[in-house]
């Protein structure tokens, strides 16, 4: 970025005010980083945060690609044309992490296997500072990463990481917003606002309502690309977006403790993301189911789509809360194969106020 378009550096961040500030100051050098995660996301963040730390270690599963980090400075399966900074290396992942000289750890796997990584690299983990960038709901726990993390390492120095951030954006250093949800120590947002200094960052203190807008905008967003497989002009594509936005706020009044989320990264700035934009998993899962190229029910595939696996989740706690949602409960019944699209998105219109 030119020296017209700079940002407060980090010294301004650890003053913790609300608004947003991309940090390109002075840093505050973390020597080493952890990343759990070789695949688009973990090698992505390990990429931007390699900027701020002296070294970044990303642990992985497949032994070819932690060669060709090692030999290559270069993650082949997934950004094959990208030379990764020198500073980012690579171990293999096993049943103990050698995280022992790593300040913070960067969690950066599918959310329906953090529970199981996190447990066996408990000990590991317990003095470490902790951010998850994986969106999910368990189920039937209906916790968050974070709440999972915390169960299994019992260590509260715990952030999140969510915004509007395709990984391969992230990687090539494009420009990009997120929220840092963390609450508690302040030494904790302040080492987590420099490391992610790379970022324009707001933050919130309600690290649950970060993690939630995850699992609501990629709800919404196969709710979307179902909507646009049966009605495509720009007039019916903006009202259902206004409809799932104004449905996801009255989720987030009932639940969060931040009452200025609705406008952070997090929120608005990740759910148009995900809704609109063809390259989203959530999205194209949603016209796949539409067109019938995806059968139902869904809700039990292998195939690692965010969404799918929550929305069930979001029913449930939208009825522990009273809380009416008619469009995500119309994405349930498509993936359970309760309806056909058209039926159901036709339902919707009649409902809608």
């Amino acid at each position: 970025m030119d020296g017209d378009r700079r940002y407060p550096g980090p010294q301004v961040c650890r003053e913790h005010r609300g608004h947003s500030r991309r940090c390109t100051g002075a840093v505050l050098m973390i020597s080493k980083v952890g990343v759990i995660g070789a695949g688009s996301m973990g090698t992505a963040i390990a990429q931007s945060i390699s900027r701020r730390a002296g070294e970044v270690i990303v642990f992985g599963r497949r032994q070819a690609v932690v060669d060709s980090i090692n030999r290559d400075n270069c993650n082949s399966r997934y950004f094959p044309g990208l030379r990764l900074n020198p500073n980012i290396r690579a171990r293999l992942m096993g049943d103990r992490l050698d995280v022992v000289d790593c300040a913070a750890v960067v969690i950066a796997v599918p959310s329906s296997e953090v529970r199981s990584i996190v447990s066996a690299a408990h000990e590991d983990l317990a003095g470490k500072f902790l951010v998850t960038v994986a969106k999910g709901l368990e189920y039937p726990s209906l916790k968050t990463m974070s709440e999972i993390i915390r169960d299994e390492t019992g260590n509260p120095n715990m952030a999140c990481f969510s915004g509007p951030t395709f990984a391969d954006e992230i990687a090539y250093g494009h420009i990009a917003g997120a929220t840092i949800g963390a609450g508690g120590d302040p030494s904790l947002r302040a080492t987590i606002s420099d490391l992610f200094g790379e970022f324009i960052l707001d933050f919130s203190d309600d690290i649950r309502a970060v993690e939630l807008c995850g699992v609501l905008k990629n709800v919404y967003a196969i709710g979307t690309g179902m909507w646009d497989s049966v009605y495509s002009n720009h007039n019916e594509h903006y009202t259902f977006l206004n409809m799932c936005y104004k449905e996801m706020c009255t989720f987030l009044r009932a639940i969060s403790l931040d009452e200025g989320i609705f406008t952070k990264f997090c929120c608005f700035g990740d759910f148009n993301l995900t809704a609109n934009v063809d390259k989203s998993r959530n999205r194209t899962l949603g016209l796949m189911v539409g067109k019938k190229i995806v059968k139902t029910p869904y809700l039990e595939s292998g195939v690692t789509f965010e969404g799918s696996r929550s929305v069930k989740g979001i029913i449930e706690l939208a009825e522990n809360h009273d809380i009416d949602m008619p469009i995500a409960r119309f994405v349930y019944d498509v993936l359970s194969g309760n309806n056909n699209v058209r039926e159901s998105v036709d339902g919707l219109i009649r409902k809608a106020p």
